[in-house]
């Protein structure tokens, strides 16, 4: 039997899916709707608070509830299409032009970083102002033993148990990813990617010559039954072998879904069983919104070939550009690359972060920061309720600070996307995370800065660009 709280919501819940309620009418108030369904001020307070969760209403401060727009905020992913594999040098060459356009663009709506204010910059100045003078020579091309020892201590709940010597420090995790690849996958060989997925991983793998095949996202990740079949399938069918899967768990990048741990369990049986290398990205996995910090894969099991890389580009401060790799198996090897293709990373910016990495004051501003992130997704996805047209979506994202924007079906959002760029206004348009043209009615938005009035009246524009 429906319980009391939850009938109150259906009946509020079905006016305004019907339209019966308009989107920015005022609801009855707490003490109407209770006289009205004979139900408690309590129980209206719970259907009340459950349908503002939802995105169906919306409370303002001694004003009272209002219906949202019927554009399907907070809700599930979008569903995705049937994939295909594809040669990762055409997935990069398509995506080139593309993707030149977006990074020559100034636009805070586009890039995938929080506010500048929300760094630790007093904390990073004090850290340099108190180097001492070896900063100046060259580092050990691994990282320098310092940092490398904060990082296992202070990523040790979420990773797992770990030596500085299973950690290799890297230029930012685009470097770091690179070595990665350039050891688990070649030619003949295929990776599995999430698709949606990050867009520069098809510009990584461009040189590897191997072949990407997708996966779909759903609203719990990646889907390990389309993951099973597509391995499977591929060796009955005497395909390139999958020989590497590249996933990111916690705080998906576009879509913000995070993975749970049974799923997480399941996705290593999967590599494990099949001896496949399982790359984990994992540079958002700070900034999510859950009590507790998600466990990345190599917590969650030992398994030899799952490779995690992360940085501190997005959680401490983007311009020191230090992110770092954790595999036991494959740390020699990726430090020999590393040689290869930079030598070694920045000794000053590595000496600052050991400084401030894994101290009291490192957690204190992790903690601000993800309930100051909390807040400003929440303002957009407020403004974007009453503004999207009407079939559009926007699931609320695990943490970090992107929103993906599905439009009603057959919006073409790259159109969207050279209209507003032409007015200032550049959202990442959906089809640069697939290797196939696909998500074309989707845009990714960062939500990480501060929702000034200004912003928000760019972002009313946005989503009217959207509705034409």
């Amino acid at each position: 039997m429906m319980k009391k709280h939850e009938a109150v919501y259906e009946r509020v819940r079905r006016r305004i899916e019907a339209g019966t309620v308009s989107a920015g009418e005022r609801l009855p108030s707490i003490r109407e709707e209770a006289d009205a369904s004979g139900a408690s001020i309590n129980t209206v307070v719970r259907a009340y608070e459950r349908l503002a969760d939802d995105g169906w209403i919306r409370a303002r401060p001694r004003g009272g509830f209002f219906a949202r727009s019927r554009t399907s905020i907070g809700k599930g992913l979008a569903a995705a299409p049937e994939r295909f594999a594809v040669s990762a040098r055409l997935a990069g060459e398509r995506l080139d032009q593309a993707f030149e356009r977006l990074v020559r663009t100034d636009s805070s709506f586009a890039i995938a970083s929080p506010g500048p204010e929300l760094f630790p910059r007093a904390q990073l100045e004090r850290a340099f102002a108190e180097l001492d003078r070896s900063w100046i020579e060259y580092a050990d091309p691994a990282g320098d033993l310092g940092l490398r020892r904060r990082i296992a201590l202070a990523s040790e709940s979420a990773d797992g148990p770990t030596r500085p010597e299973d950690i290799v420090v890297a230029n930012g995790a685009t470097e770091a990813l690179a070595l990665v690849l350039s050891v688990v996958v070649g030619p003949g060989r295929a990776i599995a990617v999430e698709a949606p997925t990050y867009f520069n991983y098809f510009r990584q793998l461009a040189p590897t010559g191997a072949e990407i095949v997708e996966i779909p996202v759903g609203s719990g990740g990646m889907d390990l039954d389309a993951l099973e079949r597509a391995v499977d399938g591929r060796k009955a069918a005497g395909a390139a072998p999958v020989k590497a899967i590249l996933v990111q768990p916690n705080v998906q990048n576009p879509t913000g879904v995070s993975m749970g741990d049974e799923a997480k369990r399941r996705l290593l049986s999967i590599a494990a069983e099949r001896d496949i290398y399982l790359v984990q990205d994992d540079v958002y996995g700070d900034l999510s919104f859950a009590a507790r910090r998600p466990l990345n894969l190599s917590a969650i099991g030992t398994y030899g070939k799952n490779v995690l890389v992360s940085s501190y580009s997005k959680s401490v401060a983007p311009g020191l550009r230090i992110g770092w790799i954790r595999s036991p198996l494959l740390a020699g090897r990726l430090t020999e690359e590393k040689i290869r293709l930079s030598m070694e990373s920045s000794r000053a910016s590595q000496a600052a972060l050991a400084a401030f990495v894994g101290t009291a004051a490192h957690r204190r501003h992790l903690a601000a920061m993800r309930t100051a992130l909390a807040g400003r997704v929440e303002d957009h996805l407020t403004v974007l309720a009453d503004t999207l047209p009407p079939g559009s979506s926007v699931p609320r994202p695990s943490g970090g600070c992107l929103l993906w924007i599905a439009l009603p079906e057959g919006t073409d959002a790259t159109v969207v996307f050279e209209r507003a760029a032409g007015k200032g206004l550049v959202a990442a348009p959906g089809e640069l995370f697939s290797a196939n043209p696909f998500f074309r009615n989707c845009l990714r938005l960062n939500a990480g800065m501060e929702l000034t009035p200004r912003r928000a009246e760019a972002l009313v524009r946005l989503a009217r660009e959207a509705a034409r």
